[in-house]
């Protein structure tokens, strides 16, 4: 539990525990979680495995929307933090 004096990170646009979902079902998770989350909305995608090539996709689908920040890496967890960039 978080103290005022050592507060948690804040993740408004939620996390995303891609680890408790089928391979084939995470992909259309993120896409719809980036499609609903707006500015100043961090969201956090939790990985069992290095998320390799998840910053390039973003990016290819969603020119220059997001900003995506290794936050942890491995080599258990591995997460993303995913910033949207406001207009």
């Amino acid at each position: 539990m978080a103290s005022s004096d050592h507060p948690e990170p804040a993740y408004p646009g939620g996390v995303i525990d891609l680890r408790l979902h089928q391979a084939r079902e995470r992909l259309g998770l993120v896409e719809q979680a980036l499609e609903t989350v707006r500015a100043g909305e961090d969201l956090l995608l939790v990985f069992h495995e290095p998320p390799a090539r998840l910053a390039g996709h973003i990016e290819t689908r969603y020119p220059g929307r997001f900003e995506v920040t290794p936050v942890t890496e491995g080599p258990e967890v591995w997460t993303l933090r995913v910033h949207p960039r406001g207009d």
